[in-house]
């Protein structure tokens, strides 16, 4: 039952005064306090805490006491940004499983700060962010090779979304996945069943890019409020390796795939046929992105958001908690430097609706409409442990919620430059990219747009054979297992043959079960 505000506040205070007791907690663990709606209440990264001792009883935020969720069955919880009691007079646990996770002495417990062996820092346990569910925190991920799984013909770049029919839509570039009499350079299939016995069709009503349509290529698909969505990039040339892209075209469908639509800048709709001519029609009213805000590597201009992959929040995004869509593009001339963008679900057609991600003030992430302030959200491994570069086709990543863990699991890697390895503008922009087998990282948060915190990173991945060359990691946002635990991951591979062609062996849908290990 809900508290009063007072009453529910008092009770939080005893809470804390009994928790600091029992951590033994130091004057230095006392952070800076940020009341952010005014009622007296704030938090300092880690921990609720008190910034007016005479408490506002009409405060709006009394939504902090709601939704709490006991987890160890003692009376106090915890609903994701503070701690909470349930109103029955139970034991405190206080300094249970303290974890230290910067190793200066002090831990978290899962409900607030505690002292290990003699602090001597200051308590903060600076990069870390509480994991979604108390005391269930990722640490790494182990791989059921016994799972593995190769389906179909040729193809690559799967970006998957959860459809509210309950199906899986993918897209799939430079391939033949069912049909080798027809070559796309991308076409959208819908994925139906479990990961173990799924049935495969195409998406009939899509507009079909053939492989001689001038190097348009299907990344970013989403499925929100029963609209299907993908995002079309448009290749510098005739094919993929003439990159970076220019930009993309944004295309919806309103019965589930059937039917498509072409969608301008400002939210309209125009029909288009599997064939008609506007489906390849690059100029600046008919795409979504083109050539803006660019940057440069080494005199070679790089275009943000002109590949891009959604976050997946549930089946048809039914998991949002925001309302927002969130949408992952890797920095054009800076591939490892991930930016990112949001948009009121309602107003995803609409660009000048759409806010860009421009830094953090402590835990809250900064937004602007101008696209031009844009920063990284997250910055990746330029190159590797022995100096050796990744190129521009690199750290796209795949961004799935996962309701058994209650936090956004992040699949995401990197694709080796060119000839030298090198980031110089030849390799960095190389035609011929896979020279080693990609990089494979995890990450997870408790948002769609962090902070993410990596529990997972090898920096040259293969699966059965030391040829393997896999690059574009995801993950399925439907195959998740209740607790959270199995997920399935999802990649490309571009393996040579005895002759040296790439893309070769292996070059189709790659599947296989992973466990994230938890502690």
């Amino acid at each position: 039952m809900k508290q009063s505000n007072t009453a529910a506040r008092l009770l939080l205070v005893v809470a804390m005064v009994i928790g600091a007791s029992v951590s033994q907690q130091k004057t230095a663990t006392a952070q800076v306090c940020t009341d952010h709606d005014g009622d007296g209440w704030g938090w300092t990264g880690y921990s609720s805490c008190v910034t007016n001792p005479v408490f506002n009883s009409d405060a709006s935020n009394d939504e902090i006491f709601e939704h709490c969720v006991d987890h160890d069955g003692d009376g106090w919880g915890w609903n994701g940004k503070v701690s909470c009691w349930l109103g029955e007079s139970r034991e405190f646990t206080g300094n249970v499983d303290c974890i230290d996770h910067d190793n200066d002495g002090w831990g978290w417990t899962g409900n607030g700060s505690c002292e290990v062996n003699g602090a001597s820092g200051d308590g903060s346990e600076a990069s870390y962010d509480p994991s979604g569910v108390p005391g269930i925190v990722p640490v790494g991920v182990s791989f059921n090779y016994g799972s593995l799984r190769r389906e179909g013909n040729r193809g690559d770049n799967w970006d998957i979304t959860w459809a509210a029919d309950d199906s899986q839509i993918t897209s799939m570039d430079d391939g033949d996945w069912l049909n080798s009499q027809v070559r796309y350079h991308n076409m959208l299939y819908r994925i139906d069943g479990g990961s173990g016995n799924a049935s495969i069709s195409e998406v009939h009503g899509y507009p079909a890019y053939l492989r001689n349509d001038d190097g348009w290529y299907g990344y970013g698909v989403l499925s929100v409020d029963g609209v299907l969505y993908s995002m079309v990039s448009k290749a510098r040339g005739s094919d993929w390796a003439d990159g970076p892209f220019r930009g993309l075209k944004m295309l919806r469908s309103f019965d589930n795939g059937n039917n498509w639509s072409r969608v301008d800048r400002n939210g309209n709709d125009t029909s288009l046929s599997p064939g008609d001519s506007r489906r390849t029609d690059s100029s600046s009213s008919e795409m979504f992105f083109l050539e803006e805000a660019g940057r440069s590597h080494n005199g070679r201009e790089g275009y943000p958001f002109s590949y891009v992959s959604f976050v997946q929040s549930g089946r048809d995004h039914s998991a949002s908690k925001d309302g927002y869509v969130y949408i992952y593009a890797p920095e054009g001339a800076k591939a490892h430097e991930l930016m990112l963008a949001r948009v009121d679900a309602s107003q995803l057609g609409n660009r000048n609706a759409w806010q860009y991600f421009t830094g953090w003030d402590g835990s809250q992430a900064r937004w602007s409409a101008d696209i031009n302030q844009r920063q990284a959200n997250l910055t990746l491994p330029e190159q590797n442990s022995r100096g050796e570069y990744f190129g521009w086709y690199s750290w796209l990543p795949s961004v799935v919620w996962n309701e058994g863990l209650q936090l956004y699991v992040m699949a995401n890697g990197g694709t080796y430059a060119g000839s030298g390895l090198t980031n110089s503008t030849i390799d960095y922009f190389n035609k011929w990219m896979h020279e080693k087998s990609g990089s494979l990282g995890f990450w997870y948060s408790q948002t769609p747009y962090g902070p993410w915190k990596q529990f997972y990173y090898n920096e040259e991945w293969v699966v059965d054979n030391s040829g393997n060359r896999t690059y574009q990691p995801k993950l399925s946002p439907k195959w998740i297992s209740d607790d959270g635990k199995k997920m399935v991951l999802v990649w490309s591979d571009a393996m040579r043959n005895s002759s040296g062609q790439s893309h070769s062996i292996n070059y189709k849908w790659n599947q296989m079960e992973i466990e994230i290990q938890t502690r």
